[in-house]
């Protein structure tokens, strides 16, 4: 990462870090540049919306991940710990709190497990890790103790339901609630764009995404751009990367520029035939054992064999691949 920043830096961007963006501010920029990119991400932690969650011990996963981030790890140690939600994100906080010294890990889903969004490799690590997955349960209210601090957290079950876009919606149970005891709740259901800045200074919003065309321009607005997860929602690291390189060059046109980066390597020809379909390796790992007490690199390298046969099954998008960026490209950035 730092290299990657020291790179940007060195072709005399100028960062200015610790400024936070007013409207007062984003004003002033406007007046003072050409064109503006907005690529805030999403940052705002999406509440459990249920009684009892203002208790002591309840946090997001942005503030958990960000604290890590930051090097501020939170001290877990001996904990019970529940997070809530079936993502990535859930997973991340899911081990991340083992790794923090947590006595205990639950992750709560309102789904069944087969019905996670996070990928298939992500809860099975969890679950080699000593992580329990408690599904078809839906927070109903988090429960403090006379301090204000967490007590329990506590749950509906449920039943899959109705499909509704791909999965079965799930079904308020005819059960008792249950009442989980913990001291952490980790609510990772999802992030939000913190847009209301930009909204009040006339950029428009939907659903607190900021609204842009292909080419991320703003509608409406010929100078400013967006795109990443500001525009999009929180997704892929690679669509980010599409969205900034297509409003870089959009940008550049918009300046009334047509640069063309220089290709310093050479990039051989894509084949014309297709070797036929192969398998894709999977990474070995360290074991579970050794790695859910620590934050060191858990997946190990490809063999030399393994890093041929996967390059050998590249498919090539920089010679056939069409996107936003210059309709796809051919030999040419």
């Amino acid at each position: 990462m730092s290299a990657d920043i020291d790179a940007i830096l060195g072709t005399g961007v100028v960062a200015r870090t610790e400024t936070p963006v007013t409207g007062e501010l984003y004003e002033q920029l406007r007046g003072e540049y050409d064109a503006i990119y907005l690529a805030i991400g999403a940052h705002a932690a999406n509440s459990l919306g249920v009684p009892g969650e203002d208790a002591k011990g309840v946090l997001s996963a942005v503030e958990l991940l960000r604290a890590m981030g930051d090097e501020e790890k939170l001290d877990l140690t001996g904990k019970r710990v529940i997070v809530v939600g079936g993502g990535n994100v859930a997973m991340d906080c899911t081990r991340t709190a083992k790794r923090l010294g947590a006595k205990e890990v639950k992750c709560v889903y309102r789904r069944r497990q087969k019905d996670m969004t996070a990928l298939p490799e992500e809860v099975e690590g969890a679950i080699a890790e000593n992580c329990e997955m408690v599904t078809m349960m839906a927070p109903v209210r988090v429960e403090k103790d006379a301090e204000g601090n967490v007590a329990a957290l506590i749950v509906q079950p449920q039943i899959p339901g109705a499909y509704d876009r791909g999965r079965p919606r799930p079904v308020k149970a005819e059960r008792e609630e249950v009442r989980m005891e913990c001291d952490v709740i980790v609510a990772a259901i999802g992030q939000l764009v913190d847009s209301a800045t930009f909204a009040e200074r006339g950029v428009p919003i939907s659903r607190r995404n900021l609204q842009s065309d292909a080419g991320c321009t703003v509608f409406g607005s010929e100078a400013v751009f967006a795109g990443g997860d500001a525009v999009s929602g929180p997704s892929t690291v690679i669509r980010a990367v599409e969205a900034g390189k297509t409003a870089a060059v959009n940008i550049d046109a918009y300046l009334g520029f047509r640069h063309v980066l220089p290709r310093p390597v050479d990039i051989p020809d894509a084949p014309r035939t297709s070797v036929g379909p192969c398998g894709r390796i999977d990474m070995s790992e360290r074991s579970a054992a050794e790695r859910a007490d620590d934050f060191e690199l858990m997946e190990l390298c490809m063999t030399e064999q393994e890093a041929k046969q996967e390059c050998s099954r590249c498919l090539r998008c920089d010679h056939h691949g069409l996107g936003a960026f210059l309709g796809g490209r051919d030999k040419k950035w």
